[in-house]
């Protein structure tokens, strides 16, 4: 560059002779001008490929760094998890948070910032998912052919929840950990039930009942608990809250109706979303538009943005009684690799550590004893409905280990710790004692019900033709 400046420079001194009617002296000064100006220009190169090359990647924050790292372990431990859990016989929830732990913080440190942006935007979509997968999965169909039968699930499912806000509130634990102690949870009972292949028995559908009531109960007092929390006690804005959450409903309750009455003039768009066969995969399309729609909704209304992507399910599953593919591809996607991913970072964001459960030890054995006490008093009713004692401990047993409402609650408790009263450190210990809750009950159920296989087969037919007179 600076050879041709040169040349160019001489070239002028040339053409600056008498001869051409140019002063030599100014155009010789304007020519080393010019070189010195292009040598800052050259500095001012090299310094922007200096900054260039060590410059850190443009896009999504440090997707280039430490959290590509941070995905790579997350999605071999969504890969990993479910043939080891299944190995060593724990519920696969379990297995991913304690993967997540191990590689947090708390266990070998791979992992640096469990709250890195983009980590966080995939646990946030997984929490929506398993949501709007809670919502999906309530048969209304098999509400209302059984309406009548679940008169006693919803009296047991509420009683648990007055003995578990009355015994938090008496230890000063307050309102969100009572509803975490009384929180009931679909999939591990259902999990169990479909390994011990009572799922069409009266005892599986009986269980099924109390599991499903129980969830619904949960997820409308989460509701009305996140309104009276933010509130913060003004009257005013709890009353205004509710009209907002009545808005959404009478919304959610408006298209639904709409959609059922577009169900009966286009059919075969309806057929499309569940066909197996779709190319264009336009069920996945509205399920996932009907998701982010009414978590919209829900932003706007002022409730708790993840409690839309529920009632966006329990739409879907009005609307569509006979789901078809689309239960199946909405729950692989889910199931794959979100939810996974939403408890792994549960586990990685965990404060337990073994002084940790040393020190509180006496908190977490007593939080299990009370999620079966709370669950065990109010379900000796179901012997009305033919249970035997041993049905009935079984039962409690699952419904005293929902730990995936257990983290869904912790989890916006966490939004807001000065009102709900859940830290960091509440958030551990509860998660903890669920955690050793569906180690234990589980077991303890499949041992009871697996002594009392074969007189549950022949008891089968005669629930239920009680409870069909009930």
């Amino acid at each position: 560059m600076r050879t041709i400046v040169f040349l160019f420079a001489l070239c002028m001194c040339m053409i600056a002779s008498p001869a051409f009617g140019v002063e030599p002296s100014s155009v010789a000064s304007d020519a080393v001008e010019h070189i010195e100006h292009v040598e800052h220009v050259e500095q001012a190169v090299q310094a922007l490929q200096h900054d260039t090359e060590h410059a850190e990647p443009h896009g999504v924050e440090g997707l280039g760094g430490s959290s590509a790292f941070t995905l790579v372990l997350m999605t071999l431990g969504a890969i990993a998890m479910p043939s080891l859990a299944k190995r060593i016989a724990i519920p696969v929830a379990v297995a991913e948070i304690l993967y997540g732990f191990v590689i947090g913080d708390s266990g070998f440190g791979f992992v640096n910032d469990p709250n890195d942006q983009f980590i966080r935007f995939l646990s946030d979509l997984g929490f929506a998912f398993f949501l709007f997968l809670a919502g999906l999965e309530i048969d209304f169909r098999e509400i209302e052919n059984r309406l009548k039968e679940l008169i006693l699930p919803f009296i047991v499912s509420t009683l648990a929840f007055v003995f578990s806000m009355s015994i938090s509130h008496a230890l000063g634990w307050g309102t969100w950990m009572g509803l975490a102690i009384g929180a009931t949870s679909v999939p591990l009972l259902l999990a169990v039930v479909r390994e011990m292949q009572l799922g069409d028995t009266a005892l599986g559908k009986n269980m099924i009942a109390f599991a499903a009531m129980g969830e619904l109960v949960t997820i409308f007092l989460l509701s009305g608990i996140e309104i009276r929390t933010v509130a913060d006690g003004s009257i005013m804005d709890t009353i205004l809250g509710f009209v907002l959450l009545l808005s959404l409903v009478v919304v959610a309750t408006a298209g639904a109706s709409l959609l059922r009455t577009l169900q009966w003039w286009r059919p075969g768009l309806f057929r499309q979303m569940i066909a197996h066969d779709d190319p264009s995969e336009f069920g996945i399309r509205v399920g996932f538009a009907m998701m982010f729609f009414f978590i919209g909704l829900s932003i706007l209304a002022h409730v708790e943005p993840f409690l839309g992507a529920f009632v966006a399910g329990a739409i879907l599953s009005f609307v569509i009684r006979d789901k078809g593919a689309l239960e199946h591809k909405l729950s692989s996607m889910a199931y794959g690799f979100f939810v996974p991913i939403f408890f792994i970072h549960v586990g990685m964001r965990l404060d337990i550590s073994l002084g940790m459960l040393t020190a509180n030890i006496g908190d977490i054995l007593l939080l299990i004893i009370i999620m079966f006490v709370v669950k065990l008093i109010p379900s000796l009713l179901m012997m009305f409905k033919g249970l035997s004692l041993k049905e009935v401990l079984a039962t409690c047993s699952l419904l005293a280990a929902p730990l995936t409402l257990v983290i869904a609650i912790m989890e916006l408790g966490l939004h807001n710790p000065e009102k709900t009263g859940i830290t960091p450190e509440v958030s551990a210990k509860m998660i903890a004692a669920g955690i050793f809750a569906s180690l234990i009950y589980p077991s303890l159920a499949r041992r009871l019900l697996k002594g009392d296989e074969d007189s549950t087969e022949t008891k089968a037919p005669d629930i239920e033709v009680q409870s069909a007179h009930t």
